[in-house]
């Protein structure tokens, strides 16, 4: 069994916290149990601003992780102060996306400043699963995101999610008897055992230890006395107090439950554990050329199909229904070419358009549009949600389909048939788009109902990103 410890490592409030984090990195460490911290930026900031050198090398020690800029919050008020999935699902794709790009790229930056190491994972914050989020890491270089979205998030078998590897898998937590008052720390102990080894002998593939090193000097969450019912009458930040903390003694008993946890753990030898980064040291994609027999593949999928599919080339690899439109239309605006390449792409982010058509295009004409839809690949990197031709708009599902027969009849034809195609790929899982739908971001965290149906949607559309493995 493969087990992932990760600590969603947010308090940047009280300095107690960052003993915490220190003695839980130097307990993995000492245990050769390797561990992923997914630091907050601000979480960063503070340590270092607390003089914690000892922390930074503790955890330096581990893969450091990015959990957002300020979890949840983001203060910049040049924008609209609210959660950022709210502000997600007000926006525009693009302005959302700015605006995550503009202030995330600053947690990113100084988590690699103090820490020397540029973050390759995400781990999800609560309810921060907006497609935007990914779109926003992937520009800024992260290649993990771990936890996985409503669709994929207990299936151990990795998929490519908006050009993120997806990793999620069960989820086991020390917070699930850490604050118990009934339970001794033996008793605490001995069920974690007894968890642990339930999920290895039911044979699970890989499971997550997810827990936060601020549960271990609390029973409040940090920010509970802060901005816990919201950030816009929240108390200025000079104004913020830590929670009310455990006894030194409560805190180390805690802290011992871990160090005796690891022991078993490290002594096992059915288990490997392993981070994400080792994760993504195995998939981070190298750049592909494809030549016109792949091509040609690739459009026979399409075509078998009816219309968008993950396409599976003959060496294995898969491509999502989003890079086969861009290899198609690469390959369809450049006749001359002998190599396509792959691009990272994403799916539409608005409505498809969804007039039914049934008309044949002079090919002369669909290569003039196929050249003019590359030139928006080429400035946007995602599939257009309407695709203006010489015979009318169609749907980016009925342009692929177009492309793919144009690929395969070649130049023998002098049209292109132009037939209505379903604007969705079909799941890979069953329920997929259902479970994309099926919960609203931050509705924990807000303590409040909130309806997100445009973001929901946004993240079915990115059903076009995703592909095995």
């Amino acid at each position: 069994m493969q087990v992932v410890f990760s600590f969603d490592t947010e308090d940047y409030v009280d300095p107690v916290s960052n003993d915490a984090l220190k003695a839980l990195a130097e307990s993995h460490t000492r245990h050769g149990v390797p561990a992923c911290f997914g630091l907050v930026g601000e979480k960063a900031r503070f340590v270092r601003n607390c003089g914690r050198l000892d922390v930074i090398e503790a955890v330096s020690r581990h893969e450091v992780a990015y959990h957002s800029a300020h979890h949840f919050m983001q203060p910049d008020t040049n924008y609209e102060h609210v959660f950022t999935p709210e502000y997600m699902e007000r926006e525009s794709w693009d302005r959302g996306l700015a605006r995550l790009v503009d202030e995330e790229s600053l947690g990113l930056h100084d988590v690699e400043e103090i820490f020397g190491v540029r973050p390759v994972t995400w781990l999800r914050t609560y309810g921060d699963w907006a497609p935007q989020y990914l779109a926003a890491f992937e520009r800024l270089g992260i290649g993990v995101f771990a936890y996985g979205p409503p669709s994929h998030i207990v299936d151990p078998a990795p998929i490519w999610y908006c050009n993120q590897l997806v990793i999620a898998n069960p989820r086991m937590s020390y917070e699930s008897n850490l604050h118990r008052n009934d339970m001794t720390a033996e008793e605490k102990l001995a069920e974690q055992k007894a968890t642990f080894l339930d999920h290895l002998e039911k044979g699970t593939e890989r499971l997550g230890m997810v827990t936060h090193p601020t549960r271990f000097i609390s029973d409040i969450w940090w920010e509970e006395p802060n901005w816990w019912m919201g950030i816009v009458d929240a108390p200025p930040r000079e104004h913020w107090v830590a929670p009310p903390r455990f006894t030194p003694e409560k805190t180390q008993e805690l802290l011992w439950i871990v160090d005796e946890f690891l022991a078993f753990v490290s002594g096992l030898a059915e288990v490997e554990c392993k981070t994400f980064r080792d994760f993504w040291g195995v998939h981070k994609p190298a750049p592909r050329w494809y030549t016109e027999a792949d091509v040609r593949a690739m459009a026979a999928q399409c075509d078998a199909a009816a219309g968008p599919c993950t396409a599976q080339l003959d060496d294995g690899t898969w491509l999502s229904p989003a890079e086969v439109f861009g290899v198609l239309t690469f390959a369809l605006a450049n006749p001359g070419a002998e190599r396509m390449p792959l691009r990272s792409m994403f799916g539409p982010v608005q409505e498809p358009h969804a007039s039914e058509i049934e008309r044949d295009a002079p090919r002369d004409a669909f290569l003039d549009d196929c050249r003019r839809v590359e030139l928006g690949l080429q400035d946007a990197a995602r599939v257009p949600h309407r695709v203006r031709t010489r015979m009318g708009a169609v749907g980016p599902g009925t342009f692929l389909l177009a492309m793919a027969r144009a690929v395969l009849v070649g130049s023998a034809n002098e049209t292109v048939p132009l037939r209505t195609a379903d604007n969705l790929p079909p799941p890979i899982h069953e329920g997929d788009y259902e479970k994309l739908a099926s919960r609203a971001p931050c509705v924990y965290i807000q303590k409040r109902a909130f309806d997100f149906p445009r973001t929901m949607r946004l993240s079915q559309l990115q059903y076009w990103t995703v592909k095995p493995v």
